[in-house]
């Protein structure tokens, strides 16, 4: 349990630097940034798909539905 406390108290005296702090800042800004383009690549991309498959085109409003036969 001891390696523990150790290797806590050697996180916490990391995070006390600022310039870690600021580095690790960096990495989740650039991080939040990435993922925000690609969520919206995404989303662009696969509209024209969803509309597609939401046309009404030769489809019916309804199917009429067959009982099984036992």
């Amino acid at each position: 349990e001891s390696a523990w406390r150790m290797l806590l108290r050697l996180f916490k005296e990391a995070l006390m630097e600022p310039e870690l702090c600021y580095v690790l800042d960096a990495i989740l800004f650039l991080y939040g940034i990435v993922l925000t383009i690609l969520y919206c690549r995404l989303k662009v991309s696969s509209r024209p798909a969803v509309e597609a498959g939401l046309s009404m085109e030769n489809q019916e409003m309804y199917e009429t539905l067959e009982p099984k036969s036992s």
